[in-house]
């Protein structure tokens, strides 16, 4: 009996260890796919990364090429493209059903594209509105439900905890109607986010796409608009003056109504 019983705990270990052994050996890909995954569905738009790297040992990691794409209906490719980011987890948190610290998100050098057409409807705030569509509660009046992060196999999802998000030495490209094919660039200001799910036990990967990019779209468009009007007024006035047509005046804040 004990010779049995010890062979059930064996089993066990071997199969306890195989799972661990499966999660950490293919952690790299299953991130991959859950940024992939959740980031089309919060965003309504194609979400790709070129490669996610973890070391299991210490927490850090590194995530290249992300892009989040445009919606349907605009002329650029992208919206996001966010370079080099750097993450750091806290690896004792990967272990049961709680939230999954993670400690710093570093985004590098991101190039955000802020497309006008010219009914004034913008990328960004599509794509910002689509993020509060996703992570909307619960109506209780219709009896609709949130949408699920459980990907339909009944399970929620691990909620996740970011102490520190930085966003730094990026830019805001501004592609408007107005502007016939010309881009111009503006800095993007530094972005810091603290205790992301925090308060709540923990942040779905809707709620944390919409937190992100409606701080990013409210930057770009608060900091940004007047330098960007500034430049649009100049650029229009150039080319109507040398067509002859004289000085617009006032497009400069006709732009700026456009950004809000």
């Amino acid at each position: 009996m004990l010779k049995k019983l010890m062979i059930g705990i064996l089993v066990l270990v071997l199969i306890a260890a195989g799972g661990v052994y499966f999660l950490f050996s293919n952690l790299d890909s299953i991130v991959k796919a859950a940024i992939e995954k959740y980031g089309t569905q919060a965003t309504g738009t194609e979400v790709t990364l070129s490669s996610v790297k973890i070391s299991t040992s210490t927490g850090e990691g590194t995530i290249s090429g992300l892009v989040i794409k445009n919606p349907k209906d605009f002329n650029t490719p992208n919206a996001f493209e966010l370079g080099s980011i750097s993450v750091t987890i806290d690896t004792k948190s990967l272990w049961g059903d709680g939230p999954i610290v993670i400690h710093e998100i570093d985004i590098k050098t991101p190039k955000v594209t802020f497309e006008v057409d010219n009914s004034g409807r913008s990328n960004l705030q599509t794509i910002e509105k689509n993020t509060q569509s996703y992570a909307a509660p619960a109506n209780t009046s219709t009896g609709t439900s949130p949408k699920s992060d459980n990907g339909g196999s009944g399970k929620p999802d691990r909620k996740i905890i970011i102490s520190d998000l930085y966003i730094h030495d990026g830019q805001v490209q501004l592609s408007h109607a107005l502007l016939k094919g010309k881009e111009i660039t503006t800095p993007l200001p530094t972005i810091h986010l603290t205790n992301i799910g925090k308060d709540s036990g923990g942040a779905s990967p809707a709620q944390i796409a919409k937190q992100v990019i409606g701080t990013v779209t409210a930057v770009s468009l608060k900091d940004s608009s007047a330098a960007l009007a500034k430049q649009v007024s100049g650029t229009l006035n150039d080319t109507l003056n040398k067509a002859g047509a004289g000085n617009v005046g006032d497009v400069g804040n006709q732009i700026k109504g456009l950004l809000r």
